[in-house]
């Protein structure tokens, strides 16, 4: 048993690295190959873009689990042949909801949104995975699908709420993107970047700016977020938002953020529109410039 799992961990190790020679080697050398070992070397061929080889190991196999069935859908999704993914899971002798969901993922991937849909309300159950593969209509376009779907799913978590701002937002939904946004049970760094853009972009700054400052946790890309929503509306022309920047950069030199390229370029281009040459100057030139440092 030890010397099996040892052989599947080390195939997986070579091919992981796009060895795959060795993998094989290592799976040839191996006098009792268990499943885990079989398993390993045909995830290794498909990770190293020999699907044909792959399918070949797995019709040798003398014995296989749900592990190597749902282990050969999702790798042919991941291949983006979902055709031949749904060959596999036609005739598998039993499925589970990874099988399932992995065929479902293929089709949202590929666009297919009626195939996708059909196979999701067969699924025998579901778990938060397969509902936030589904959500996977919101980047294909179909925002409004995604949304009924969000609305009755059994509960909510980060992900499916990053996925509803994500399609609002790619959609030019703007309007639409808040309502996941203040949904979210924790409110990431990330997400916080995509809203504040949001707000950016419809020229509602006090609202970016309010979710600027709820942020428990910044970053150099959130200080440079809320610095290109000053800039891009127009505000560090007058005095009260000049002074508002000055303010963002003496936080950012507290913190150390100003010697990051982008947070640099944000602050640079603020006090130039401001008419503060002497401050993008020493911005640019200062003993902690990114650009003194860097080059």
């Amino acid at each position: 048993m030890r010397s099996e799992v040892l052989s599947g961990s080390q195939i997986a190790r070579c091919a992981r690295i796009g060895q795959i020679e060795n993998a094989g080697r290592v799976f040839d050398q191996n006098p009792q190959k268990g499943i885990s070992s079989w398993n390993a070397i045909i995830a290794g061929y498909f990770k190293n873009c020999q699907p044909s080889e792959a399918r070949k190991l797995f019709d040798k196999m003398a014995a296989r689990n749900i592990v190597s069935w749902s282990g050969l859908v999702s790798a042919y999704v991941k291949s983006r042949m979902v055709n031949e993914a749904r060959k596999v899971f036609d005739i598998m002798p039993e499925r589970n909801v990874i099988s399932w969901t992995a065929m479902v993922r293929g089709y949202v991937e590929e666009g297919l949104i009626s195939e996708a849909e059909s196979l999701f309300w067969r699924m025998p159950e579901r778990n938060m995975v397969s509902w936030t593969v589904m959500l996977g209509y919101a980047q294909n376009q179909q925002v409004d699908i995604a949304r009924k779907l969000f609305e009755v799913m059994p509960e909510k978590n980060v992900v499916s709420c990053a996925g509803m701002l994500l399609g609002y937002t790619q959609c030019g939904r703007i309007d639409k993107a808040s309502e996941p946004f203040y949904v979210m049970p924790i409110k990431f760094v990330a997400s916080c970047h995509a809203m504040i853009d949001v707000y950016g972009h419809s020229g509602d700054v006090s609202k970016a700016r309010q979710v600027f400052n709820r942020m428990l946790e910044k970053d150099d890309g959130s200080w440079s977020a809320m610095i290109k929503v000053d800039e891009r509306n127009g505000l560090c022309a007058s005095l009260a938002m000049l002074d508002h920047g000055r303010q963002i950069h003496t936080k950012l030199v507290k913190y150390q953020f100003d010697c990051n390229v982008h947070v640099a370029f944000a602050l640079i281009t603020m006090y130039m529109k401001c008419g503060e040459l002497a401050k993008a100057e020493q911005v640019s030139t200062g003993p902690r410039s990114v650009f003194r440092l860097t080059f």
